[in-house]
């Protein structure tokens, strides 16, 4: 008698010999050649591969010199002698405003914030001295009673549309209960992926706890627009919005004028969930931030096309936003000192603003942050630790629902997930940045579009990572959800635990090119559950494992893939294995194991960089 016992397995259906069809109609994987199915949101690269367009990403124009208006030291603001300089800056922020916009200085020293920052004007940036100059030490703490008021603020007079918020000590919490005259107002019950969250905050403008205008105060400094103005309602679309198109035709356009900036959303219906096998119940998937150039009737013109489908079968719709726009932060550190779930810098309904130059110690949750951000910018920047990584949504490195941002020129260190892209996100550029005990995401939300580009990723799962060089979450995840069509990841160079690039499923058109890839175990590439048509091209794979292929296909519906013009070194010298079979495989060749092979050169360094020289509007 023979016992055998199975762990981590899957039963897969197949439909006999020969691949599975796409889940749905493929549209990402295009040739140069296919000129009647390119649209304004592709470009022909310079290998003759077909890429999305990220030339909007970042701020428009680069990150301006903004001329200094208010300095922190002339509102009772001084380094050094250990008292709150909260109270200075934001007085400084009100003058700097009511100038029309500037910088706010603050001098060399020690700064100390004893409670949140919110900005909600446009044109403002906190500027230090250099980061090795100007500290800000971000102390603020719950205090022995365990409880304690953020909104209203100390005598703040409270209105009618104003946030109401208090915090309470994380350790041990299971509820939070907000009471007025007796009658429960809000409450919040622990879940198991809520992370270190110690906050209750009745949203500005809306009144309910769902999403809201400004910046609340889980952020030592925030910034903040309106986000959906008092009336504002939801205009549906009256026919589909496909992939490239740069109009919309809506049932109203009530309240729409040119200049005017939208969110587009299609909700995740149950029809889309089944059709993306997608068992996570909440989060925002297909949803983008864009500028109205003209209305004429009930059609608007789009400032860009449209990356992904919008269809009316799922109640699509777009709706008014209010950004604020072009601020900053720059050439300063900021330490936190208490273990809080607190964002350090945060940009929340932005468009245009930035962080450059600026080093975090010891996050509460993530470092810098876009969060509903539109064409912002993370620039030479330093993000070393996280005070919580026990639990998820904490130590991020990158953008949540946004949309054109850049990441470039920065570090990272012991942090969970970087670099990292979630919720809705497209159109991203994550580039030249180094990545250390930490892994690569697409952590959730149907991400599209989106580069990592000239990246250096050493991951590790002790600081919460997974272990694999790059992840994409898998549809049956109930707190993540599947990743969209499209991502791109390029000349990258990555070493892991684990596998290489772990694709989860529902992933259309990926392009994985001119990257190394170290693993101690597991294959190069894995993919399962309709991921499909990707290309893997010209890289470069060290595999440890002597069993494991380069390329597992798991399922039998990762149909359409190209493997080509690869290196494999180690392995079990093939190429590809699994349920499903490549629809290319040539060029590629076996080595034997070497742990430091030549990373591969492209034909160029950078394909953000070549689009911005090339691309022509």
């Amino acid at each position: 008698m023979v016992t055998a016992y199975l762990d981590d397995f899957e039963l897969v259906k197949t439909a006999g010999p020969g691949p599975l069809p796409p889940p749905w109609p493929p549209q990402y994987k295009l040739r140069l050649d296919e000129t009647a199915r390119l649209t304004a949101a592709d470009v022909v690269g310079p290998d003759g591969l077909v890429y999305p367009d990220w030339t909007r990403a970042g701020v428009p124009g680069g990150i301006p010199d903004v001329p200094v208006r208010a300095r922190a030291a002339d509102y009772g603001g001084a380094p050094d002698d250990d008292r709150d300089d909260a109270g200075a800056i934001l007085a400084a922020v009100e003058s700097a405003a009511r100038a029309g916009g500037g910088a706010v200085l603050l001098g060399p020293g020690v700064w100390h914030l004893d409670r949140p920052i919110a900005v909600r004007h446009d044109g403002i940036v906190l500027r230090g001295a250099g980061r090795d100059q100007t500290r800000v030490v971000f102390r603020y703490a719950i205090g022995p009673a365990g409880l304690r008021w953020v909104e209203p603020w100390g005598s703040d007079t409270l209105y009618t549309d104003s946030s109401v918020a208090f915090h309470a000590s994380p350790a041990g919490l299971r509820q939070l209960e907000l009471l007025a005259d007796g009658q429960r107002v809000a409450v919040r019950d622990y879940q198991p992926h809520w992370g270190n969250t110690f906050s209750l905050q009745i949203k500005r403008q809306t009144g309910d706890p769902g999403e809201f205008g400004g910046v609340g105060p889980e952020a030592a400094v925030g910034f903040g627009g309106n986000g959906w103005p008092p009336g504002n309602r939801q205009l549906k679309l009256a026919a589909d919005g496909k992939r490239g198109d740069t109009s919309l035709t809506l049932e109203s356009v009530a309240g729409l004028s040119a200049g005017d900036w939208v969110v587009i959303e299609g909700p995740a219906t149950a029809r889309w969930k089944v059709l993306t096998k997608n068992a996570c119940q909440w989060g925002a998937y297909r949803r983008n931030v864009l500028a109205i150039a003209a209305v004429e009737g009930n059609r608007v013109t789009l400032a860009e096309p449209l990356r992904i489908e919008f269809p009316t079968v799922d109640g699509s719709f777009v709706r008014r936003i209010e950004p604020l726009r072009s601020c900053g932060v720059e050439d300063l550190t900021i330490e936190q000192t208490e273990d809080l779930w607190t964002t350090t810098v945060m940009f929340r309904y932005a468009r245009g603003c930035w962080a450059r130059g600026v080093k975090v110690v010891k996050c509460g949750r993530f470092p810098v942050y876009g969060e509903s951000a539109k064409q912002c910018e993370i620039r030479d920047c330093i993000f070393e630790d996280a005070w919580f990584k026990g639990g998820g949504g904490t130590a991020y490195g990158g953008w949540e629902n946004s949309y054109d941002c850049l990441m470039t020129d920065c570090a990272t260190y012991r942090l969970r997930h970087a670099p990292l892209v979630q919720w809705s996100a497209s159109g991203n550029v994550i580039r030249n940045s180094t990545f250390v005990d930490s892994d690569m995401q697409w952590h959730s939300g149907w991400t599209n579009e989106n580069l990592f580009e000239n990246c250096v990723v050493t991951s590790k799962v002790g600081n919460g990572g997974y272990g694999f060089g790059a992840w994409a979450s898998p549809p049956e995840d109930e707190a993540h959800g599947p990743n969209g069509p499209r991502n791109v990841v390029y000349h990258c160079d990555f070493r892991s635990p684990k596998t290489g690039l772990w694709m989860g499923g529902m992933n259309e058109g990926w392009m994985i090119l001119y990257n190394r890839f170290v693993a101690d175990t597991g294959q190069g590439v894995f993919a399962k559950t309709a991921s499909f048509d990707h290309t893997v091209r010209g890289n470069v794979f060290a595999l440890k494992e002597p069993s494991q292929p380069m390329l597992l296909l798991a399922t039998p519906d990762c149909c359409g893939v190209e493997v080509y013009d690869n290196q494999l070194y180690g392995g079990n010298g093939r190429f590809a294995a699994g349920l499903a079979k490549p629809l290319v495989e040539r060029g590629n060749v076996a080595h034997p194991f070497d742990p430091e092979p030549p990373r591969p050169q492209p034909a160029v360094e950078s394909i953000y960089a070549w689009e911005l020289a090339h691309v022509k509007r």
